[in-house]
């Protein structure tokens, strides 16, 4: 029997679009774009900014999963980011 898991997703805001972003162990984070935007070069980006936002770490790595849908992060929060 599997456990239900909580979600721990956070919305955050970009330029006026909500990206869904959520912390998978201490140093992965994912992220999805708002609902109904194709994936381009600049959703990726954005994706990558929604994630430093959240984490306040800076990413150094990432690629796209599930077909193109989520951006998967590697973050290094010894960098942290300044504001």
């Amino acid at each position: 029997m599997r456990m239900a898991q909580t979600s721990t997703w956070q919305t955050i805001e970009l330029n006026g679009q909500n990206y869904q972003v959520e912390q998978i162990t201490a140093s992965t984070w994912t992220a999805t774009p708002p609902a109904g935007r194709p994936n381009s070069a600049s959703q990726s980006v954005a994706m990558v900014k929604a994630i430093e936002k959240a984490s306040g770490c800076k990413v150094t790595d990432s690629s796209l999963g599930r077909h193109g849908t989520t951006l998967n992060a590697q973050v290094d929060c010894g960098s942290r980011l300044k504001n």
